[in-house]
């Protein structure tokens, strides 16, 4: 049975800073048990990851049960209509390479450190290019007492409650994968991140994975059943919409290098 959380995405407005963070939080209730993980600090990234090195990372961290999580993003204020609104909404907009994965927990429900290798800086601070920066994702490893507790509930008498299985709220990143994400800061200590952290600034609306044939896109939707038996395409045209965004936006990166 699919589990379903829902991911609130708090936008705070810094009226100092003049730009836009967030923060995911969860509804997780008398619940006391958390894991803090280390500080992951940016740093100066090798010049590539092998495919050995990144099948390494990916065998470790996805050798349990993957369980897909039915999960809704809830946005405060108003959702970006077009690309430049939703690339403005990000303090850093990079592309890069995912080189490093860490799981953690907090407050019962689990989260990844995704270590990206910063190749392009689109949007934002250039110092961060060749760096690598740690990215907040929510889903990954956790045990199944732990994953029950989120929900409080009880383990199920006929597994083991200290299975480790890999929840996916999302898509997970995998080591080698090359990435386009919009990026804002995250206070420290939310969700056991104790340094400097980032995360998407509209979670999978936020993050472009790169396909087979060189082109960046958002995870797709399946597009919900109307009333009346037909297929609502919003979301897909509007996915489509971001798609040719942020292609172009790397590729007048590139031109620029070039004249």
């Amino acid at each position: 049975m699919k589990k379903t959380v829902t991911l609130i995405v708090a936008i705070i407005v810094l009226l100092l800073g003049g730009f836009t963070t967030y923060y995911i939080n969860n509804k997780a209730n008398n619940i006391t048990h958390e894991k803090k993980i280390s500080n992951v600090k940016e740093n100066i990234s090798p010049q590539k990851i092998s495919k050995t090195e990144a099948k390494k990372i990916n065998d470790a961290f996805y050798s349990h049960k993957i369980t897909k999580a039915g999960g809704e993003s809830c946005f405060v204020g108003e959702y970006p209509s077009t690309f430049p609104k939703l690339i403005n909404k990000s303090e850093l907009v990079v592309v890069g390479k995912v080189v490093g994965l860490k799981s953690h927990v907090s407050d019962n429900f689990p989260y990844t450190t995704v270590s990206l290798r910063v190749d392009k800086v689109l949007k934002g601070d250039s110092k961060k290019l060749h760096k690598t920066i740690p990215i907040e994702i929510m889903g990954g490893n956790i045990t199944r007492k732990e994953d029950a507790a989120a929900h409080n509930l009880k383990p199920s008498d006929d597994k083991d409650p200290n299975e480790i299985i890999t929840l996916e709220f999302t898509r997970l990143p995998r080591a080698g994968e090359k990435m386009a994400v919009g990026l804002t800061k995250i206070p420290k200590g939310v969700n056991g991140t104790q340094g400097k952290s980032w995360s998407a600034t509209y979670v999978e609306k936020s993050t472009f994975f790169q396909d087979s044939d060189g082109k960046y896109r958002r995870e797709s939707e399946v597009p919900p059943t109307t009333d009346n038996g037909t297929h609502d395409l919003t979301g897909q045209k509007e996915d489509e919409l971001m798609n040719n965004g942020m292609n172009d936006l790397i590729n007048k990166s590139q031109n620029k290098k070039t004249n």
